[in-house]
C-alpha cells in the first residue's frame, strides 16, 4: 500500500482523487479522502495546506484536475499506458496552470522543493457513473474498470514491483512473472497475485466489499490484520462485511466484533455458465435473488442515477433478472411485472415508492 507518511503538499495535489475531492465533483473520491484524512489527524497541517494549493491554482478558472488532464493527455497521448511523471515535470505543468492564471507568484511558491528528489511514478485511471474503462498495464496485464472507480499506479510499478491502488470495482488478468507478485491494495483488504483473473470490488458506499477468484490463485488479508491470511481458490468468492450483521447462509469466521465479518462461499453461476459476479464486464447486469436495496447501488452506478426509495418494505422486494441494453426505466419496468410498486423519474433522479 502507498505510505503516504511523508508526502508533502504537492504529492497529495498530484493526485486526480485528491482534486476530485478538493472540487467536490467526485461522492466516491470525496468519500474515500473523508475517511483518510479522519484516519490520519496527523497529516491534517499538511493535508490543508495541499486544499490552499488547490484553491489557489483552480482560482475561479476552470477546474484544477481538468487542467492537469488536458496538459497530461498533450504530453502522454497514449492513454493505456503506465505513464512516468517525475516531480520536475509536474512542475513544468503546474507552471503552465499559472501562466494561464496569471499568478507568476504562484509558481514561485509552488517551486518549493528540491529539484534532485528522486522521481515518483503516479498515474490514476478513474470512471464516472455509467462508465467502464479497458486498460493495459505496463506488464501486460489487462484491467476493466468498473463505473464510479479509480485505478492508481504508484512507485516503480514493474521495475521493483506491481502493486496498485482500487477504490471500487475492477476485473484483472494479471501477467505471470514469480519475480514480481502483483499486489491489489483496497480500503478494507490487500491481494498477492502472480498471474491469475479475478475480479474485487470495494466501494466505500456499500456495506460489504468482494474479491471473486476466476481462475488461478490469490492470498488475501484484511487491511487492520485480523483474520490471517485467506487463500482462495478458484470459483471461491470472499466477502467482508462492514460492521453489518451478514447473512445466516453464509459461512462466517469471526475472531471479534471490532472487524468486519468475513464469508468464503462459491461464486455464482447461472444456466448459461455466465458468472454473476463478472457478467458487467461484458456489459450485462445479473440480478440473482437480490434485495431492491442492493440493486439500487448497481443501478445507480450503471445508468448514472441516484434512486430513493419511500417504503422500507419495497426495498426488501427480491428480483432475479438480466438486464443489457436496456434504459433505466425499461429495467424499472421490468422489475414492476415481478413486484408491484410505483416509480417516477425526473432527470438523473428516481423515486420508487409502494
Amino acid at each position: 500500500m502507498v505510505d503516504r507518511s511523508k508526502f508533502n503538499a504537492e504529492d497529495f495535489l498530484v493526485d486526480s482523487t485528491f482534486q476530485q475531492y478538493c472540487a467536490g465533483t467526485d461522492k466516491l473520491c470525496i468519500g474515500y479522502w473523508e475517511k483518510y484524512i479522519n484516519a490520519h489527524p496527523e497529516q491534517a497541517e499538511v493535508i490543508a495546506e495541499a486544499k490552499k494549493l488547490y484553491v489557489i491554482l483552480s482560482g475561479n478558472k476552470r477546474q484544477l484536475n481538468t487542467q492537469v488532464e488536458n496538459f497530461k493527455d498533450q504530453l502522454f497521448p497514449e492513454e493505456k499506458k503506465v505513464v512516468r511523471i517525475n516531480r520536475y515535470l509536474w512542475l513544468k505543468v503546474a507552471a503552465a496552470i499559472v501562466v494561464v492564471a496569471g499568478s507568476a507568484l504562484l509558481y514561485l511558491s509552488y517551486y518549493n522543493f528540491k529539484k534532485n528528489e528522486p522521481t515518483r511514478e503516479i498515474f490514476t485511471w478513474a470512471t464516472k457513473s455509467g462508465e467502464r474503462k479497458k486498460i493495459r498495464l505496463q506488464d501486460g496485464t489487462s484491467v476493466i474498470l468498473n463505473a464510479k472507480s479509480a485505478l492508481s499506479i504508484i512507485n516503480g510499478f514493474n521495475r521493483e514491483t506491481r502493486e496498485v491502488n482500487l477504490v471500487g470495482e475492477a476485473y484483472f488478468d494479471v501477467v505471470h512473472n514469480k519475480d514480481k507478485p502483483f499486489q491489489v491494495h483496497t480500503s478494507d483488504f490487500n491481494i498477492n497475485v502472480l498471474g491469475t483473473a479475478f475480479n474485487v470490488k470495494s466501494y466505500p458506499d456499500e456495506v460489504t466489499s468482494e474479491a471473486t477468484l476466476i481462475h488461478g490463485s490469490i492470498t488475501m488479508e484484511a487491511v487492520d490484520g485480523n483474520g490471517g491470511l485467506i487463500t482462495l481458490k478458484p470459483s471461491q468468492k470472499v466477502t467482508f462485511y462492514k460492521n453489518i450483521d451478514a447473512p445466516k447462509k453464509a459461512r462466517l469466521t469471526k475472531a471479534s466484533s471490532s472487524r468486519p465479518e468475513i464469508a468464503i462461499n462459491h461464486y455464482t453461476l447461472i444456466k448459461d455458465s455466465t458468472i454473476v459476479e463478472t457478467a458487467w464486464t461484458k456489459n450485462r447486469i445479473e440480478i440473482y435473488d437480490q434485495d431492491f436495496d442492493e440493486i439500487k447501488d448497481v443501478f445507480e452506478k450503471w445508468y448514472n442515477v441516484e434512486i430513493k426509495f419511500t417504503s422500507s418494505q419495497v426495498e426488501k422486494y427480491r428480483f432475479t433478472a438480466t438486464f443489457s441494453n436496456e434504459t433505466i426505466e425499461e429495467a424499472l419496468k421490468a422489475l414492476k411485472d415481478v413486484e408491484n410498486f410505483k416509480y417516477e423519474i425526473k432527470g438523473n433522479q428516481v423515486i420508487i415508492s409502494k
